[in-house]
C-alpha cells in the first residue's frame, strides 16, 4: 500500500514537470532567421534601351571583397553599338555644322555688301533727283526721280535679303546645334549605363547571391533578368545582426525592445542574447514557405559573439518569458 503511495506521488510530480515545461515552450516564440549586416550594397539590373539584360560574368559567392573590386559585369554589347554610332554621327554633325556656319557667314556677308551698294545707288540716285539746275530737262529730272524711287526698290529688297538671310543663318545653326545637344545628352547617358554596367564594390564585405524571383535559383553568369532585380549584395563583415520571420499568427506576440536568445547552426550549443529592435508592419509571403505570410523583424545581439560570423549564417531564434532569459547562457 505504501508502495502505491509513493508510485502515485511519483507520478503527479512528473505530470506536474511536464506541464510545468510544456507551459514554458508554449510560451515561446521560436522563429528562423539569418545572420545580416548593417551596411549592405545591393547590386541591381541596371535600366537599358531593353526589357533584359543578361550577367557576363560576377565574382563567387562568399568571395570577401574590397573597395573598388569589380563584382559583377552586365552585357554591354548594344549599348557600346549605340555609343560608337552616337560618337560617330556627333563628329558628322560638327562638321556639318562647321561647314554650314562658314557657308551662312558668307551668304549673310553677300547680303551684307549687296545692301551697301544699294545704299550707295540710293545716295547717288538722290545726288541726281535733287538738281535744281536749269541746264538740265524736266525729261532728266523725271528720269533721275524714277531711278531713285527704283534705288529704293532695290535698297528695301536688299535689306530684306539680309534679314532673311540673318534669320536663316539663326534658325539653321540653332537646329543644327539642338541635334549635336541631343547626340551629346545620348552619348553623356551611354557613358553613364556603362559604368553602371560594370559594377565595384563600395564597401569591404562578404558577396551574396540573390535567388531568381520566378525561378528561386541562385542567379550565376549567363542569367538574364528585368532592369531592377536584385543581383548580389556585399554585407559588410562588421556590425552583424539576425533577420527573421514571424509568422502572422504570431506577429502580436513581438515587440520592439524584446528580449530572445539566439543559437547560431554553425555553432551549436551556444545561444546568445539579442533584443528586438525593428518590425516591418507589412508582412510578405516567402518563396517555398506556403501561403502563409510572414513579418519580417530585426534583432541586435547585446553582446557580439565571439565566433567567426559571416552573412547567411542560419540561426534559430527564440523570444522566451521573461523569467527564462534570467537562466539563459
Amino acid at each position: 500500500m505504501r508502495q502505491s503511495i509513493v508510485y502515485l506521488l511519483m507520478c503527479g510530480l512528473s505530470m506536474s514537470v511536464l506541464s510545468a515545461k510544456a507551459e514554458d515552450t508554449a510560451s515561446q516564440l521560436i522563429v528562423t532567421g539569418k545572420v545580416t549586416s548593417s551596411n549592405v550594397q545591393v547590386v541591381s539590373a541596371p535600366r537599358t534601351d531593353r526589357w533584359n539584360i543578361q550577367i557576363q560574368w560576377m565574382v563567387d559567392e562568399g568571395s570577401i571583397v574590397e573597395p573598388g573590386d569589380t563584382i559583377a559585369l552586365f552585357d554591354s554589347g548594344s549599348v557600346d553599338a549605340q555609343l560608337e554610332q552616337n560618337e560617330d554621327s556627333l563628329n558628322t554633325q560638327t562638321l556639318e555644322m562647321e561647314s554650314k556656319r562658314v557657308e551662312l557667314a558668307q551668304a549673310v556677308a553677300d547680303a551684307r555688301s549687296a545692301l551697301k551698294i544699294a545704299d550707295l545707288e540710293v545716295e547717288k540716285a538722290r545726288i541726281e533727283a535733287e538738281i535744281e539746275s536749269t541746264d538740265v530737262s524736266e525729261y532728266d529730272k523725271g528720269q533721275y526721280k524714277l531711278a531713285l524711287e527704283r534705288a529704293l526698290v532695290e535698297q528695301f529688297k536688299a535689306q530684306q535679303a539680309l534679314e532673311q538671310k540673318l534669320i536663316e543663318q539663326e534658325n539653321t545653326l540653332q537646329k543644327q546645334q539642338i541635334e549635336i545637344t541631343k547626340l551629346e545628352e545620348n552619348i553623356n547617358y551611354q557613358r553613364y549605363q556603362l559604368t553602371r554596367l560594370k559594377v565595384e564594390s563600395t564597401i569591404a564585405g562578404v558577396v551574396s547571391h540573390m535567388y531568381h524571383p520566378w525561378t528561386n535559383e541562385k542567379i550565376t553568369a549567363g542569367t538574364t533578368l528585368q532592369a531592377a532585380m536584385k543581383v548580389m549584395e556585399v554585407q559588410d563583415i562588421k556590425g552583424f545582426k539576425v533577420d527573421a520571420w514571424v509568422h502572422e499568427i504570431d506577429a502580436d506576440r513581438v515587440d520592439v525592445g524584446q528580449q530572445a536568445l539566439v543559437s547560431l547552426d554553425a555553432y551549436p550549443g551556444q545561444s546568445y542574447t539579442a533584443t528586438v529592435t525593428s518590425e516591418v508592419s507589412q508582412p510578405e509571403k516567402k518563396a517555398g514557405w506556403g501561403d502563409s505570410a510572414y513579418y519580417q523583424i530585426e534583432l541586435s545581439f547585446t553582446d557580439m559573439p565571439d565566433k567567426k560570423l559571416l552573412p547567411g549564417m542560419s540561426v534559430r531564434v527564440v523570444i522566451p518569458a521573461a523569467q527564462e532569459l534570467s537562466h539563459a547562457r
